[in-house]
């Protein structure tokens, strides 16, 4: 979505976002009692000590601009903490905050995490360390998907795509998604406006949807793939 786009269609995404217009009982749950929830959950206040603990490890002035500000890190959660998966596929990361906020839902959940740069990720180390037991690292996408796969043993899939790295892994990526968005499973994507191939792949995906529900404020995009949803797309203001 374009600047002069987003402009034209503030008010009509703000109103959405409380609900207004909105006729899909489950798209209404999920943006009033999810997206727009303003009560606290149990989890925020260790989501901001470890903001601030990454924040302080960067020996900078100000919050690091690829840091996952507190805001949206509360959205991962409510989100992640919606849906509940005991195995999460994450593409991409930069100091592991993302990671960790959905694993702060449950002490049961594993990650599979794929970033080619993490050994020279030093803040990303410290903060998965401690989830060292629950997170399965890999430098290669298709083995990583190809675990991941496995281990859902028929669950449902919950992928969260923060960047990706080369067209290689995009077409991959593309692969792995396409058959998800034929089933039931959660997508997660940011960075749409500043990441060229993540937004490609989102494109792609929303156009692979038959059957579930699409949310964006064209920096995130949410899909909802459920056989049981007629296919819907929202645009929002999160």
């Amino acid at each position: 979505m374009g600047l002069l786009r987003r402009c034209r269609t503030a008010w009509s995404r703000h109103h959405r976002s409380a609900g207004f217009g909105i006729h899909s009982p489950h798209a209404y749950r999920f943006v009033t009692e999810v997206l727009g929830e303003r009560c606290r959950y149990y989890a925020y206040d260790d989501i901001a000590a470890l903001r601030r603990a990454v924040i302080a490890a960067t020996d900078s002035r100000w919050p690091h601009p690829r840091i996952l500000s507190e805001r949206n890190a509360r959205l991962l959660f409510r989100i992640t903490n919606h849906f509940n998966p005991g195995c999460i596929l994450q593409v991409g990361t930069c100091t592991g905050v993302t990671s960790a906020v959905m694993l702060a839902v449950s002490s049961q959940s594993r990650l599979w995490l794929y970033e080619p740069g993490l050994a020279s990720g030093a803040a990303a180390s410290r903060v998965l360390q401690p989830l060292a037991g629950r997170v399965c690292l890999g430098t290669e996408l298709a083995p990583i998907a190809a675990a991941y796969s496995q281990a859902l043993d028929g669950a449902e899939p919950f992928v969260l795509v923060n960047h990706v790295n080369s067209d290689q892994d995009a077409d991959t990526l593309s692969g792995v998604l396409s058959a998800m968005c034929a089933g039931k499973a959660v997508l997660l994507m940011r960075h749409l406006a500043t990441d060229k191939r993540v937004n490609v792949l989102w494109q792609a995906c929303c156009r692979q949807l038959v059957n579930g529900q699409t949310f964006t404020n064209s920096r995130w995009g949410i899909l909802i793939a459920n056989p049981k949803l007629q296919r819907e797309h929202f645009d929002l203001w999160l």
